[in-house]
């Protein structure tokens, strides 16, 4: 299973993991984290890199993302098998399992989860105050990020296997301060990244044959 010829498509915020674990047979494309906050962008970006394997003698294309607030909602295997892990978003991909992260919601279900990833790109709650006060001034970015997050109860930082700089800490402490919300560090892991590199390929993905579409209720069976 682990030796079939595979193309993943994945978001750069999980560029790191990724790279530490490919294997040979797997390629990897990278698409920009932004996305994911405009998901009715996210099915024609990840749609078009599908469709560009037309030539290719793979044997499967894997996303690495999950139903991202619907964002892969009528992506449709081209040429090749797609393979898509049944998760809600790539949090359960940091956390291991779609049960622990099941879990970790359960304990505080207004978590703003942060990873290594995510404030290298910019897109922390203070990252994104700062891309606002240069859309709409201080005083209103101040209050939209906050009107945005008031359900907010809890930063949690995800600390991956491959370790996690103290300025990423700081900066989700700084993120913690700013909103004035409990911080916690949890522990993250590559298990769900090897899966969707080495397999196996089982229940925890959906499965789509090509021509077929991915619908939101393949994720909530």
């Amino acid at each position: 299973m682990a030796n079939k010829k595979t193309l993943v498509i994945a978001c750069a915020i999980m560029k790191e993991e990724l790279l530490h674990l490919q294997t040979d047979g797997v390629s990897l494309v990278f698409l920009e984290q932004s996305l994911h906050r405009t998901p009715q962008k996210m099915k024609g970006a990840i749609q078009e890199e599908i469709d560009k394997t037309g030539g290719w003698d793979g044997d499967q294309v894997i996303l690495s993302y999950g139903l991202c607030s619907n964002g892969i909602v009528g992506v449709r295997a081209n040429h090749h098998p797609l393979l898509i892990p049944k998760v809600h978003d790539c949090i359960a991909l940091f956390l291991g399992s779609n049960e622990r992260h099941m879990e970790e919601h359960g304990k505080a279900p207004g978590t703003y989860y942060l990873t290594k990833g995510w404030i290298e790109e910019k897109k922390s709650p203070l990252g994104i105050f700062e891309e606002y006060c240069q859309r709409y001034g201080k005083d209103t970015a101040e209050w939209v990020i906050r009107e945005e997050l008031k359900n907010y109860t809890r930063i949690a930082l995800v600390e991956s296997e491959l370790g996690m700089g103290e300025t990423h800490r700081k900066h989700a402490q700084e993120n913690a301060r700013f909103l004035n919300l409990r911080y916690e560090e949890i522990k993250g892991s590559l298990d769900f990244f090897r899966k969707i590199l080495r397999g196996p390929w089982n229940k925890d993905f959906v499965r789509l044959k090509p021509g077929e579409e991915a619908t939101q209720e393949m994720f909530l069976e």
